[in-house]
């Protein structure tokens, strides 16, 4: 991090005597780095004497992944794809991915280009069931278990709905996807 102070501040005096001060931000958006206001608080012998306001600037750095190269949209993310650089983040949004596990093995949902930061909305899980996959339909109540051979008709990530085509009697339901070859009908 480095604070710039963008005003210069009128010379403080102050009585003799023990000098201590507080210093504690001001305002409620509390976004990292960039313009903050910061409230000093000098004390004498433990006594509040003055209180001055002082407008910084401060630059925040970080190490974030940027991509290497252009990663196409629904691309699986892969480590070669991906590059980790020390980068001003006070201007960034804050969804800037700094841990690489939350990239890796992730499918991009829009195209990224070189030296872009990889932001945490542009990244989502890749789907458990693609369309076409063969699975198990599932409806399941305390007393009783139905099952029945399907077809997903659309691809689907954990917990998302999609139409499935029971084989036996031809009918699509929608169901949520569960596991790889499991969805489950309410």
């Amino acid at each position: 991090m480095k604070p710039r102070l963008l005003a210069k501040t009128r010379d403080i005096f102050l009585p003799r005597g023990q000098v201590s001060y507080v210093i504690t931000s001001k305002g409620k958006y509390k976004k990292e780095g960039g313009y903050r206001n910061y409230e000093v608080e000098f004390s004498i012998n433990g006594e509040a004497v003055r209180v001055v306001t002082v407008r910084t600037y401060l630059k925040l750095y970080k190490e974030i992944f940027v991509a290497r190269d252009t990663i196409k949209r629904n691309q699986v993310i892969e480590e070669a794809d991906i590059l980790k650089v020390r980068k001003n983040v006070d201007r960034m949004p804050r969804e800037y991915v700094t841990d690489k596990n939350l990239l890796i093995g992730k499918i991009s949902s829009r195209t990224i280009n070189p030296s872009e930061a990889i932001r945490g909305n542009t990244v989502s899980a890749p789907p458990l069931v693609k369309s076409g996959d063969r699975l198990q339909i599932v409806f399941e109540t305390p007393f009783l278990r139905l099952s029945a051979p399907g077809i997903s008709l659309a691809k689907g990530r954990k917990g998302e709905r999609i139409p499935v085509k029971n084989l036996d009697s031809k009918i699509v339901v929608f169901a949520i996807v569960k596991t790889r070859n499991m969805v489950v009908v309410n």
